[in-house]
Parts: structure tokens; C-alpha cells; sequence
């Protein structure tokens, strides 16, 4: 898994390819919190290249929801086709909200 991060104004933007499983989770999870701890509460996780995600994956997405929640920040997914259909069959959706692009993801939080 190859895991990005940029900055674009006060959002944190956290980019992930390949495969998210639990071999990577604990480093996302971390990556995640320090962004989340030392970030304006404004994230956008984009998994658009991500080919295969599991259970210990959605474990971190939930971790990185709740605590942008503590924080009343506001998280955004960018999903896969693949990352999609799981978080669809797990009922994810109706918790997380899920955008198709990073632009969207970008322009919803900047308020476009």
C-alpha cells in the first residue's frame, strides 16, 4: 500500500493505492490520528486506487469517523468501485459520507 498526504488549505488529504488490509492498518490508523489530532477537522480519505480492502480497513475508517466526531470535524470518503461495493455490503454507507472524486470531496468542504 502506498499512502500520500497533502495539504490543501485547512483540509488534510490522506491518499491510499493498493491494498488495504490488516498488515497496513495499524500505520494508516496512526497516520490517520496524527491528521486527525493536528488537523482543522476537515479530512479527505481517498481510496480511489485502493484494489482490496477488509474488515481491519473498515475498523480504521470507523476509528478515523469517530474521532473526527469528538473533534466535530468533518470526514469524506472517496471510494474505488471495489471499496464501494464493501462499504455498501457492510452498511457503511449510511454512516460515512461518500463522494466519487477528490474534486467533489475538495469543493464540499471548501463550502463550492
Amino acid at each position: 500500500m502506498i499512502i500520500n498526504e497533502q495539504k490543501q488549505g485547512d483540509i488534510d488529504i490522506v491518499a491510499l493505492s493498493g491494498r488495504f488490509v490488516m498488515v497496513e492498518a495499524s500505520e494508516v490508523r496512526e497516520r490517520l490520528k496524527t491528521l486527525i489530532d493536528e488537523g482543522q477537522g476537515l479530512l479527505v480519505i481517498d481510496m480511489e486506487q485502493v484494489t482490496f480492502i477488509d474488515s481491519s480497513a473498515c475498523a480504521v475508517l470507523i476509528s478515523a469517523f469517530k474521532a473526527m466526531q469528538i473533534k466535530s470535524g468533518r470526514l469524506i470518503l472517496v471510494t474505488s468501485p471495489v471499496v464501494q461495493s464493501l462499504i455498501e455490503l457492510t452498511r457503511l454507507h449510511t454512516v460515512f459520507e461518500i463522494l466519487p472524486t477528490q474534486v467533489a470531496a475538495l469543493s464540499a468542504l471548501l463550502g463550492d
